[in-house]
């Protein structure tokens, strides 16, 4: 099982990539292909932890300017 640290670790990888992503895939759907693609591979690994890390990796593009459809931000 991976511990939350080694998980926060992965996400603030992820996090600190997003910026690269979003240029290397203007076009939404190729972007949320490869984000879901590094993503997924992170909530995989998740566990018990699942929670923490799906509202992390959801925060993510909203920060960006990018939602999901349907999802609706945590206040």
């Amino acid at each position: 099982m991976t511990s939350l640290d080694q998980l926060t670790t992965l996400l603030d990888a992820l996090e600190a990539k997003l910026p690269d992503l979003l240029a290397a895939y203007p076009a939404d759907g190729d972007f949320w292909m490869a984000f879901a693609g590094e993503a997924d591979a992170i909530e995989d690994r998740a566990g018990e932890h699942v929670g923490v890390v799906n509202q992390r990796i959801s925060a993510m593009p909203a920060q960006h300017g990018r939602f999901l459809v349907g999802v609706e931000a945590s206040p």
